[in-house]
């Protein structure tokens, strides 16, 4: 026993590299300062962002029972597709500092410099400095990084989370302390509460690191998973049993379900659906199929294809290589202990996401690849300890040459995207790139040479990736896929379609992906709306609801939810609303109504309203003033 603690304890220790640690310091601080200005340098440019959620918040600041259920009016008609957790949190700051832009977005920016200091710590506790610092730096500015941390997804809280399970994970095999696997439990608990199921993409890598390298007897390490799977399971389940057993008539309707279910929410729209569903439904129609080369994009090069490419692609690639080297390296047992559980860890979470957003259905934003870019930054920050390892022998030599070049010449590829990279900066990576690998290949004839090789090879790979950062910095970003870098050549591809849902082009996408804005008019109008009124108007989909309600202040419903498709108010329930003066105004959209896939009732409501009410003309639209029957 006292063997094992002297193993334990002494597990991190020996292979923590010297550095001068107030350098360190300074250099961390250097970091986290200029990634927080880079994720908060006027991040108000970016107004509402996802104004479906920013309109949720507001809801949760006038009533309690929004707060609690994410209702996406504080009429409480219906929730937004998610769990509350983020926006809880993006409430308690509104709730501080009022409903603005910052109130909303610096939470995000905060928890992701979080993030990126766990995972400093992470690499730190048994890999030298370069690679943690490196590995930092990767995910602080990779290009879906900063688009998200200037963004009021649940995203950053969520990937905040999963890195801390980690964490805790790889404390629970260094001390065999069951407390550390509670901890794990409860912030993926808490991850599951933000986003559901795709929290989970890190339990793979932290059960697997658990079984092979906790000390203690197998049959101990299997019921200790076994125990915290159920105790997992059993608290993931509360959210949703606590919603579904409450009475329909107290509590809003759970938008993205066809039943009014949390549990059905998250099996099916958030949960297998998203995995296994190859055709589009109208939620998922930022990709039309006119905007695809085939029926579907899911494999092995869809997170590197020109959709999704300027989000994730810079350091993907690279990382899988690097996952796939450390791991070789790990089968042979050249690490320690302590490095062979953190490789272990990072390739087996790069490698499960990277493989399940791969293969996922249709039903897939861009944005997805935010849950990508931690563990792959972490698999590139263990591949900078193995550059120094590979020097040392011919093949090592050999092999990071290659992996320079395959990674600078997909760079290089990735830079005709966009016009807006420039071309001698391209050429300039891909000479880098190969200049270091030449000098990488054969035995220095001076110490200091593989040195300059490798930091040329390290710029080469962040130059893009930086680039690309800086082009979103420079693109106001709103709606429901916000996407990084610039603008791809191929007229055929996502960057093209939603800069012209921006334009209107098409109106009914930028209904559904942005929300149609009203005119001053339309802003007056449902300002004036009789108090009385329950909710001022009623229009849809979501985002265009989101927008009339972060324009007026005043309570909205969203019919048919989201996308419009969600089976709610029925015709009988609206004519009852109506009936009992609880909406004042209806709101023709009529562009959306060209979508098929809309809600059979969200036709019978509007036919029903035509046919017994007058329309007026406001701002160019159709308004139905449903309080005088």
């Amino acid at each position: 026993m006292k063997l094992k603690e002297e193993q334990r304890s002494g597990l991190h220790r020996s292979c923590k590299a010297p550095v001068h640690q107030q350098l360190e310091k300074w250099a961390v601080g250097a970091l986290m300062l200029m990634a927080g200005l880079m994720y908060v340098w006027a991040v108000d440019k970016n107004g509402w962002a996802n104004a479906y959620y920013s309109a949720a918040v507001q809801a949760g600041q006038h009533n309690l029972q929004a707060f609690l259920f994410a209702s996406a009016d504080w009429g409480n008609f219906i929730t937004v597709d998610k769990p509350p957790l983020s926006l809880w949190v993006m409430g308690v700051s509104v709730r501080i500092f009022g409903l603005n832009s910052w109130s909303l977005m610096v939470p995000q920016a905060l928890m992701t410099l979080a993030s990126t200091f766990l995972l400093f710590r992470l690499v730190r506790r048994c890999f030298p400095f370069s690679s943690a610092l490196f590995a930092a730096s990767a995910y602080a500015f990779a290009p879906i990084t900063v688009l998200m941390a200037r963004y009021n997804n649940p995203d950053p809280l969520m990937i905040l989370l999963m890195i801390g399970a980690l964490y805790a994970g790889v404390r629970a095999v260094e001390t065999g302390r069951f407390i550390y696997i509670s901890l794990v439990v409860l912030l993926l608990v808490l991850g599951f509460l933000t986003k559901q199921l795709q929290a989970f993409l890190v339990l793979p890598s932290v059960a697997a690191t658990y079984l092979l390298y906790e000390s203690s007897p197998w049959r101990r390490r299997m019921c200790n998973i076994g125990i915290a799977g159920i105790i997992l399971g059993i608290g993931s389940l509360l959210w949703p049993l606590f919603v579904d057993l409450m009475s329909h008539s107290s509590r809003p309707y759970i938008g993205g379900s066809t039943t009014n279910s949390m549990l059905e929410l998250t099996l099916g729209y958030n949960g297998l659906e998203r995995i296994l569903k190859q055709a589009d439904m109208p939620s998922a129609t930022l990709i039309p199929d006119q905007y695809r080369s085939v029926e579907s994009d899911a494999g092995f090069f869809r997170l590197l294809n020109t959709n999704y490419g300027q989000e994730i692609g810079w350091i993907l690639l690279p990382a899988l290589l690097a996952s796939i080297a450390t791991l070789i390296v790990l089968i042979k047992g050249s690490y320690s202990r302590s490095q062979s559980v953190l490789v272990c860890a990072a390739s087996v979470w790069t490698i499960t996401t990277y493989m399940v957003l791969s293969f996922m259905g249709n039903n897939f934003h861009s944005y997805y690849t935010s849950s990508l870019a931690l563990p792959s930054a972490l698999s590139l920050g263990l591949g900078i300890d193995l550059m120094t390892r590979a020097a040392k022998t011919r093949p090592g030599r050999i092999a990071l040459a290659l992996s320079v070049v395959v990674s600078v010449v997909f760079a290089r590829g990735m830079w005709q995207v966009s016009n807006d990279y420039p071309e001698w900066l391209g050429t300039a990576i891909l000479l880098m790139g190969v200049g270091a690998a030449a000098v990488l290949t054969v035995p220095a004839p001076r110490r200091w040479l593989p040195n300059v090789a490798n930091g040329l090879a390290i710029s080469a790979l962040m130059i893009g990736p930086l680039y690309c950062s800086a082009l979103t910095l420079q693109s106001p970003q709103e709606g429901s896929n916000p996407i990084s870098g610039g603008l791809t050549k191929s007229p055929n591809t996502l960057s093209r379609f939603l800069q012209g849902v921006k334009n209107q082009e098409p109106a009914w996408a930028t209904g559904i992906a942005i929300g149609i804005k009203p005119g001053p008019a339309m802003v007056n109008l449902i300002r004036q709306a009789p108090a009385s009124c329950t909710w001022a108007a009623a229009t849809y989909p979501g985002q265009t609801a989101a927008q009339y309600q972060l324009s007026t202040g005043r309570t909205v419903m969203s019919i048919g939810g989201f996308a419009a498709v969600d089976p709610t108010p029925t015709l009988e329930q609206f004519q009852a609303a109506v009936a009992a003066g609880q909406v004042c105004y209806v709101i023709e959209q009529q562009e959306q109504l060209k979508v098929p896939g809309n809600s059979k009732d969200l036709i019978a409501i509007q036919d029903w309203v035509k046919a017994n009410f007058r329309a007026e003309q406001v701002d160019g639209t159709n308004v139905y003033d449903v309080a005088d029957h």
